[in-house]
């Protein structure tokens, strides 16, 4: 049941500073001991238990915006940043959210991702030859930012020369989704907004002139020709300009953004865990399960918010009115101890619930799928390749809740 507002805001204080993020295992469980739902002073509802979040993010009764309160981010009219973020399908409701995730889904689907292996495989292999001779590497910077970014630039066609900016920007623009962001940090994202609504603009304007075998060129004919990826479309599945360029810089930031900081991540708790490194480096098999306990041990991802349309009921008995603002932490839901033993270890063998990284319910995370793939990919060409991987120096953490990730992680790479 919801607990006191002094006692949650007391371990809400933690999780909003550097040194309470750098132990977020350690603040969810304080925050599971108080309870499955916690009302703060200053921030509103957050829910925190498995069971609550799994069952709030597939209740068609919560919702990501309402007509009368369009804004999900606070100011979002005065910061271009908030806005390029609004106008995502990420943050709509049905019925359009439902229309657009049908027209880009199709580029998604299984057999799609499954078919995009061969590609992927020559990415990794090319960067893996790069950093092959040079031993000492940040792997953000020569890896987990430049693999996964080439093969979503391939697919949706964004030029490899153009992709290097997208490092900087992506995290400038992802700090106006935190909690606490600063008004510099606004700034900032504000600014890499402009620059990346600038850079698909002319990508779009180059398309038309020139289309080519991408998601780009695809989107366009939606857009301009009413030609929709949905079976039997009669037109009335179109896009609108600016939904196709928010669309288009939705997939691209998302389809990067989550998998560099599962590779940064997953990286650094194997390095941290040296007997389950060992383990997957003598057992491949066991990668599925390895990547799928790394989402859950530091979920990149780890807030997300929603409104209650109506009064819900949650799993725990707590009834929400309608109208109320919950902020969901996934972090906290995968550390859940009622359904997790021991959930601030790596446990390659789990055989528990399925991890709630990238959500569940209508919002499930489309490019979920290509994320895990390239982990794997990724995970099981490293440790093939160097039997030896060390921690170089002490990393650097993201400053940021909602967006979990490393600045620089610093690795010595040894073939024998």
């Amino acid at each position: 049941m919801a607990t006191s507002a002094t006692d949650v805001d007391e371990v809400l204080s933690e999780l909003l500073t550097p040194e309470g993020r750098r132990d977020l295992a350690g603040v969810f469980r304080r925050l599971h001991e108080l309870g499955e739902l916690h009302r703060s002073q200053f921030l509103g509802r957050f829910v925190t238990s498995y069971r609550n979040v799994d069952a709030v993010l597939r209740d068609p009764r919560v919702v990501r915006r309402r007509p009368a309160r369009q804004d999900v981010l606070p100011a979002a009219s005065e910061h271009s940043s908030r806005r390029l973020i609004n106008a995502t399908f990420m943050v709509q409701d049905p019925p359009d959210h439902t229309r657009i995730r049908r027209l880009v889904s199709k580029a998604f689907t299984p057999r799609a991702v499954v078919g995009l292996q061969p590609t992927i495989e020559r990415i990794l292999a090319e960067r893996l030859d790069e950093i092959d001779a040079r031993g000492d590497i940040d792997l953000m910077s020569d890896l987990a930012f430049p693999f996964p970014v080439a093969v979503i630039g391939h697919l949706i066609g964004v030029p490899e020369a153009d992709q290097p900016p997208f490092q900087k920007l992506v995290r400038d623009l992802t700090d106006a989704l935190d909690l606490a962001v600063s008004d510099a940090d606004l700034g900032h994202a504000d600014a890499a907004a402009d620059t990346i609504v600038e850079y698909f603009t002319g990508l779009v304007a180059e398309r038309r002139r020139r289309p080519a075998d991408d998601l780009v060129s695809a989107l366009i004919a939606v857009r301009d020709d009413g030609r929709s990826v949905a079976e039997g479309g009669d037109g009335s599945d179109r896009l609108t300009e600016t939904e196709l360029l928010a669309t288009l810089v939705l997939l691209f930031l998302a389809g990067f953004e989550t998998t560099t900081n599962l590779i940064g991540n997953g990286t650094y708790a194997l390095l941290n865990h040296p007997a389950e490194l060992d383990a997957l480096r003598r057992d491949p098999a066991l990668l599925p399960g390895a990547v799928e306990e790394m989402l859950r041990l530091d979920t990149p991802v780890q807030v997300i918010p929603r409104l209650t349309a109506d009064d819900v009921t949650l799993p725990d008995g707590t009834v929400v009115p309608g109208d109320r603002h919950l902020l969901v932490l996934l972090g906290a839901a995968n550390h859940d101890p009622r359904v997790f033993t021991d959930p601030g270890v790596l446990k390659l063998n789990r055989a528990e619930a399925a991890t709630l990284s990238f959500g569940s319910g209508i919002h499930y995370c489309l490019g979920a799928g290509l994320a895990r793939l390239e982990a794997r990919l990724v995970f099981g060409a490293l440790l093939h390749r160097f039997p030896s991987i060390e921690l170089a120096e002490t990393p650097q953490w993201r400053d940021g809740l909602t967006v979990r990730g490393l600045n620089r992680l610093r690795v010595t790479l040894r073939r024998a």
